[in-house]
Parts: C-alpha cells; structure tokens; sequence
C-alpha cells in the first residue's frame, strides 16, 4: 500500500470546496455549547477578581489578550497583588504557560496544511488553550485540510475576543451587584480549574501534579505566603513529574 502525504493528500472529490469564510462561520456554530459558556463564565469571575485585586480593567482586558490562558493570568495577578519581584511573576507566569507546549506540539501538525502560512499558525497557537485544543483535537480530523485553519479560527479566535469583553463585564458586575453575588461570580474561576483539569489530566504526572497542588498549595499560602504559587508549583510540578518519569521507565 503506497503512504500518501496528509498535508496534500486532496480533499474528498464528492464534497464541494466551500470557502474560508463559511468554514470560519461553521466553527463559530461551535460557541453555542457549554465549555465556551463555562470558559466566558470564568472570564467573568477573572474580571471580577481583577477588580477586587486593583487590577485596571483595560489591564485585566489585555492579560487576558495577551496571555490568553486563564490559570496564567490569574498566576499574573496574584503575583501583582502579593507585591512579588518581576523575575518571581514571569518566572511563575511561565511556568504556568509551559504545559501548553505539548499541546501545541499535538495540535500544529492536525491544523496546518502544505501552503499554510506561520503568521497564521502562530495566531491560533496563541488563542490555544484547554477549552479550544480539546474543540480543536475533537473536531479537526474529520474536516478536509484547507478547512481546518478557518474553522478552529472560527471558534478560537472569536472565543478569544469574546472574552475579551467578558472580562469587562464580569469587572463591571463585581461593582453593582451584591457581594454575595459577586463572590459566586468570582469563585467561577477556581471552581473551573477543578472541574476541567482532572478531565484533562491525561498521564500520571498530570494527576499527580493536581493532587500535590492541591495538597501543598495551602501549606505554602500559611508559611511562605508571598511566594506560595512558585513554590507550590516548582515542589509539586518537579515531584509529579519526577515520579511520573520513574513510572515510565519501569513500565
């Protein structure tokens, strides 16, 4: 049997080569769905704890532009608020940005095709996070290539400025509705990290990164408060991965 290229094998000869704009709007059809409304929900609680953290909200607006992952921009702010060194903040922020290099690893060759250009593919590795990798991991492979740049376009990138604005809204809400509301608003946020990150835990070390963050992150916030995430992160992250590694090598 002859191995055919997947970046030029040609597309189905049945189905008509619709436009990029009409793949771009098919993947918009994706954000009626419940991850994209958890995701917006969590934007709104960031926005809202933004505002309680000092935070401005055209800065709060642009973290979540520029960072795009939510748990990285949250790292962001507690380290804004804790009065840390910037070397100490972009140290954690990059650590917690760092998991997402094997994703994007996976998900470049499943997107691209021959002739598509870098820009692009730089653009829609960084709208890529947890929500839009496993929309993007789900659907991408039943799509001909040329499809697939403007339909994960579609749904990441417009999930992307959507939230945006979402921050913006949750940092206005925070100030007119009752407290009582606003912290709900805001503990949307932690309450999304724990609802999808097991679910995506795909490895050992994965889980036992979650389980020793869990474990170590309030022992940390009671002796080292002013460095509790870096610590929390370096310990647990170096632990679960050194076990996980070990594992490996005796399986």
């Amino acid at each position: 049997m002859s191995k055919t290229d997947p970046l030029s094998a040609p597309p189905n000869k049945e189905a008509p080569r619709r436009s990029g704009f009409y793949w771009y709007r098919r993947g918009m059809r994706h954000l009626i769905s419940t991850p994209a409304a958890v995701l917006c929900i969590s934007f709104a609680g960031f926005g809202g704890f933004a505002r309680e953290s000092g935070i401005d909200v055209t800065h709060a607006m642009f973290m979540t532009l520029s960072i795009w992952a939510l748990p990285s921009a949250v790292v962001l702010v507690g380290g804004i608020v804790s009065g840390a060194g910037l070397l100490a903040i972009a140290t954690a922020v990059a650590l917690a940005s760092i998991r997402m290099m094997p994703m994007i690893v996976a998900f470049v060759p499943e997107v691209r095709g021959r002739n598509t250009p870098t820009w692009k593919l730089v653009i829609l590795c960084h709208v890529t996070a947890i929500t839009s990798w496993v929309f993007g991991m789900t659907h991408l492979l039943a799509l001909p290539r040329y499809a697939r740049v403007p339909f994960y376009a579609g749904f990441a990138l417009t999930l992307t400025t959507i939230n945006i604005f979402v921050t913006a809204l949750g940092f206005a809400i925070a100030g007119l509705v009752p407290p009582l509301v606003a912290a709900a608003l805001f503990m949307t946020t932690p309450l999304y990290f724990m609802l999808t990150l097991p679910s995506a835990a795909r490895i050992l070390s994965d889980r036992l990164a979650l389980i020793f963050g869990f474990a170590l992150g309030p022992l940390f916030a009671l002796y080292v408060p002013g460095t509790d995430l870096i610590w929390t992160g370096l310990v647990g992250g170096i632990a679960a991965y050194g076990i996980g590694y070990v594992a490996r090598k005796r399986a």
